[in-house]
């Protein structure tokens, strides 16, 4: 079968691997999309601790049930899940039996893994599902394409995000990195009530492509090539700072600024992994010590916010479907991981 194959940093061509089967315990998906997540576009320039090349990445999938594995046919006909049905299949793995799945925070499982990582990916004509993922399959509503469906993973995350954050009524944030996550946690923000969010970002495109979604209520935009940021924050906030930062990029810088923005008792949430080799930041301990201001991380989401995120795309819930710029076959593949890092488009969507 053909598929997008990733032969190591900045390399990718179109090829033959080795056609996907279903498993005995799992189901077989022929692919009708697969978005190009912000991790993926990390992964594809700088590599990743669990993969080598050749290597067939893609985690946002959606796809038709083709084939259903004998030991799975029970779990897939309580889920009300037939041969036929197009599905999104959410790619974090979750075992449901450790202690953090039993404590509702299946996300962070021991046992588990990702799709596109500890499985193949899903730029390729088909995918196997494992048996762990079987309760990852959600029925993509009616109205909603499977293209669109694709957004539903890291919306999810998104919301997750939200779970600590405690974003309120006139509450100022700040979204620093205004991607396709970047523009959906500005949503979720002000449908939570914030007052004033203020989007920054270094692409003068990209920032101009979230203004088309999210309007101009309640919103703010900077492009921080040419405005120092936190600046821009302090100004609009009577030199306070914002009662939520919200890192939604990959860079340790911006996490190192996040904190200088930050009002008294804010709240920091860091949600762009950084690259392998920069893991680690200067950290501003004085302003978590005599500002009393709190540092979140998340990462994925919780079955809870996968649902809730179906849902907001099913009914069109803050526009954010309209996040997907482009969609392209497997051929485009390779070009778009450098047209989404140059900001000349927020998401983009394979369709093999």
């Amino acid at each position: 079968m053909r598929a997008a194959i990733w032969d190591g940093p900045g390399a990718m061509r179109v090829g033959e691997v080795e056609d996907a089967s279903c498993p005995a315990d799992g189901v077989l998906l022929r692919v009708t999309a697969c978005g190009i997540c912000g991790t993926d576009v990390r992964t594809f320039f700088n590599g990743d601790r669990r993969i080598s090349p050749p290597w067939v990445l893609g985690h946002e999938i959606s796809g038709e049930l083709i084939e259903i594995g004998s030991a799975a046919a029970g779990e897939i006909a309580l889920a009300g899940i037939t041969v036929g049905d197009h599905v999104h299949c959410i790619s974090t793995l979750w075992c449901g039996r450790c202690r953090l799945c039993r404590s509702a925070n299946e996300h962070l499982c021991v046992k588990g893994g990702l799709m596109g990582f500890d499985y193949q990916g899903a730029y390729t004509e088909l995918v196997a599902i494992p048996e762990i993922a079987l309760k990852n399959l959600f029925l993509i509503p009616d109205g909603l394409s499977d293209e669109e469906a694709t957004f539903a993973d890291p919306l999810s995350d998104a919301i997750c995000g939200h779970k600590d954050i405690g974003v309120g009524l006139d509450d100022n944030v700040a979204v620093i990195g205004a991607g396709p996550v970047g523009t959906a946690h500005a949503a979720i923000s002000r449908l939570e009530g914030a007052g004033h969010v203020l989007l920054l970002e270094a692409a003068a495109d990209r920032l101009e492509l979230a203004r088309e979604i999210l309007g101009d209520e309640r919103m703010s935009y900077v492009d921080v090539s040419n405005t120092d940021g936190t600046a821009a924050v302090r100004g609009a906030t009577e030199q306070i700072g914002a009662d939520v930062v919200i890192v939604a990029c990959s860079s340790g810088e911006a996490q190192e600024q996040a904190m200088e923005m930050a009002a008294p008792r804010g709240r920091v949430l860091f949600f762009g992994g950084l690259p392998k080799g920069t893991t680690h930041i200067r950290f501003p301990s004085n302003i978590l010590h005599y500002g009393e201001v709190q540092v979140h991380g998340s990462y994925a989401s919780r079955h809870r916010d996968q649902v809730h995120a179906l849902d907001m795309l099913a009914a069109d819930i803050g526009g954010l479907r309209r996040v997907i710029s482009d969609v392209v076959d497997l051929d485009g593949a390779p070009d778009a991981f450098a047209r989404i890092r140059a900001g000349e488009v927020l998401k983009i969507v394979v369709r093999p």
